[in-house]
This record gives structure tokens, sequence and C-alpha cells, in this order.
């Protein structure tokens, strides 16, 4: 079959609209069918030159004692974290698993290990019994960065603010960021 370029080009824009709504799609349907959760976070950056303002977050939750998981966790290994409220923010409890079906109805985060676990390929491991052993993961959820306004990010310093953010949880684990509060209040 031989196909004309004018067909070749509406087949290859078609497709990439059509990427972009499922993504879109996803996005939206964690937003309205999940769970809130409250999440508090550490800024870390207000603006990139080459990418505008945005703000790159670490959770209070992205570095998990290893003793939380149920096995040894690999870099690169996709997890699931159980989570429970403990005031008003949500946290990590024990029980951290590759199996999502470990979760038993309990709501939980799926997340990356992007540090402190095993090497993939790896012919030795340090015991967890190590004196000198780093006994935190460091894990990524997929919702660490923020974009703001154009110009919201300038002149302001988050570091002497209370800051959170009010992620959506849908039943398969996945994250959405839906809002940042400074100070109990919405922002920007």
């Amino acid at each position: 079959m031989n196909l004309g370029k004018k067909t070749k080009f509406i087949l290859a824009v078609s497709i990439q609209i059509l990427v972009i709504l499922i993504i879109i799609i996803f996005k939206y349907s964690v937003l309205t069918g999940g769970s809130a959760v409250f999440l508090e976070i550490m800024p870390v950056d207000p603006r990139d030159p080459l990418r505008g303002d945005y703000v790159t977050f670490q959770y209070k939750i992205s570095s998990i004692n290893r003793y939380s998981f149920n096995y040894e966790p690999y870099n690169g290994d996709i997890i699931y974290i159980p989570l429970r409220q403990q005031g008003q923010y949500w946290n990590v409890i024990g029980g951290i698993s590759k199996n999502k079906n470990d979760m038993n109805n309990k709501l939980f985060i799926k997340a990356r290990v992007v540090s402190g676990g095993k090497l993939s390929g790896a012919k030795s491991f340090s015991s967890f019994s190590d004196d000198n052993w780093d006994t935190s993961i460091r894990v990524q959820y997929g919702i660490e960065e923020y974009f703001i306004p154009e110009g919201a990010g300038r002149n302001f310093n988050f570091w002497n603010k209370k800051a959170k953010a009010k992620v959506m949880i849908d039943d398969y684990g996945n994250a959405v960021f839906k809002q940042l509060y400074i100070d109990d209040e919405p922002w920007p």
C-alpha cells in the first residue's frame, strides 16, 4: 500500500494528537476519581532560566527508611507505598512492595526507587546491619515539578514558609499534583 505524503502527514499528526488526548484523559480521570491527600513538601528551586517559573519539590516521603520495605529494593524498581494520615499530612507506613496486590485495600502511591537501593547486576550488597550503611531509599512519584504562572516565582522565598501539596491518587497508585499551598493558603 502506497500512501501519499499528505496522508502520511495527516496520520503522523493524528497519532500525536491521540497520544496527547490519552495523557490528558488519564490525568483528568485521576483528578476526578482519585483520593485527595496532603503531602508535606520542601521546595528546592523556584526558577530555571531555560524553562521558566516552576517549583521542584522534595516531599517528606521522598526519603524512606529501608526497613519499611518488605524486600531489598533495586534502583529503578517501581514500588507501591502504603500511606496513612497522621495529622494533616499523609505519611509512609511499613510494607512497601513491588506488588500492588500486597496493599490490602490501603491507600497507596506508586513510585520509582532512584537511589539507595541495590544496583542492577551488582554481585555484592552491603548488609542492612552495617554501621556505615545509609538506611534511606530515595524515591520519586512523578509529581516533583509544578509549573507556576510566569513571574510568580520571582522574589518569592519558600524557605521560611510551610508548604504542602494536594495530590490526587487513583486506585492504581498513580498521583497527580492538584494544588500547592503556602501557609495553608492556595498558591499562586
